[in-house]
């Protein structure tokens, strides 16, 4: 998560510097139940990548949708409700997609109905919900086509997405953000270490990841991550 990654808008030509951790501005108010759909994510060590934490978001049941770059290193992963890792529940990582920086985790214990997809425009407010009953606001600046290099890879890879202002708070990856029917726009990606940007995959390709065929993954303690089993 604390990583760097070299990101490009198309069609500007602008180069931007990242680092792969979703950001946010807390406040005590949320729009539509979305907070019953955060989670936390905790990972331990796999080989000598170190543990990390993000934030997830239920989209079906027994599915939580988060960044791959939260759990690519991981030894095994657990996912919480109240955002503490004590009482957390087992998750099994069960799809990576490292060109969309995607990941799904099988959660058998939590219920939920599968959740909504929607796009947003330029200037739109979004709700961001964290998993400690604690929810942002940002607003869609435009959308975007993200060229970025893929997770842990030395390829590069176009995704679709939004570029969004806000007030920033490090450490949330995986965050999802919603429009004001509670319909998931996208999730949290990154941040720019030059600007006051903050940049989200959008729903297209999140459909694309939650139609997509599944395996389990687990540890490979030389390679230093995971790997389909």
């Amino acid at each position: 998560m604390g990583s760097r990654s070299h990101l490009q808008a198309v069609p500007t030509t602008v180069t931007r510097w990242v680092t792969l951790l979703a950001v946010l501005v807390l406040t005590t108010s949320c729009a539509g139940g979305v907070g019953d759909r955060s989670v936390a994510v905790f990972t331990s060590r796999c080989g000598t990548t170190p543990a990390t934490s993000g934030v997830g978001v239920v989209v079906d049941e027994g599915v939580v949708l988060t960044a791959a770059h939260v759990v690519i290193g991981a030894g095994s992963v657990t996912v919480s409700t109240t955002g503490d890792v004590v009482g957390s529940l087992l998750a099994d990582i069960v799809h990576l997609d490292v060109r969309r920086d995607l990941a799904l985790l099988r959660v058998p214990e939590i219920r939920a109905r599968p959740v909504d997809l929607a796009t947003a425009s330029s200037g739109d407010d979004l709700t961001v919900a964290l998993p400690d009953a604690t929810f942002g606001r940002v607003t869609v600046t435009r959308p975007v086509t993200i060229n970025i290099e893929d997770v842990r890879a030395d390829t590069r890879s176009r995704r679709a997405g939004y570029e969004l202002r806000g007030e920033l708070v490090r450490g949330d990856s995986g965050a999802g953000l919603f429009d004001e029917q509670g319909n998931l726009v996208a999730m949290f990606f990154s941040r720019s270490v030059t600007r006051d940007v903050i940049y989200a995959i959008g729903d297209t390709e999140i459909a694309h990841v939650l139609s997509a065929p599944r395996a389990l993954y687990s540890c490979d303690l030389e390679e230093s991550r995971v790997v389909i089993r």
